[in-house]
């Protein structure tokens, strides 16, 4: 079994465990307890989806005539977008990982000092996402054509 076989199986076990840890806390309900499980396997679903993507990335690796006639085509409309694009996308995409995470964390944290660092920490999270947003948004593919 390959190493990703191993990492999805292992994940789909940990949300197993998670489901029966939130039957039982379920009879006791535990709010804080059932935030951090809720959390937990929101976190163990976005793995295991990356798991699956990436264990089947390799498909459609190979170039056929029609790979190349399409990639000819898609050269035409300017090609692979800019560097700068390529890594604001992917700087959102840890910003939309990150935020979630550290609001969980303020949810579970009762050390009013530490609270206020993470809440500033999310501001700033937020503000760079948005600003992000804003100039992938508004970045044209005319701008690189050019």
């Amino acid at each position: 079994m390959s190493k990703k076989t191993e990492n999805i199986f292992k994940t789909i076990e940990n949300l197993n465990k998670l489901q029966i840890r939130l039957a039982e806390y379920n009879k006791t309900v535990d709010v804080r307890e059932l935030k951090d499980i809720e959390f937990d396997m929101s976190q163990e679903l976005k793995k295991l989806k990356f798991l699956i993507e990436s264990l089947y990335s390799y498909n459609g690796k190979s170039t056929s005539y029609a790979k190349k006639q399409a990639s000819k085509e898609n050269g035409k409309k300017g090609g692979r977008p800019p560097k700068e694009i390529t890594e604001g996308r992917r700087r959102l995409a840890e910003l939309d990982n990150l935020i979630p995470e550290l609001q969980h964390k303020l949810e579970m944290i009762d050390d009013t000092e530490e609270r206020t660092i993470i809440e500033k920490n999310i501001n700033d999270y937020e503000i760079e996402r948005q600003s992000l947003y804003l100039k992938l948004s508004s970045y044209s593919r005319d701008s690189y054509n050019n």
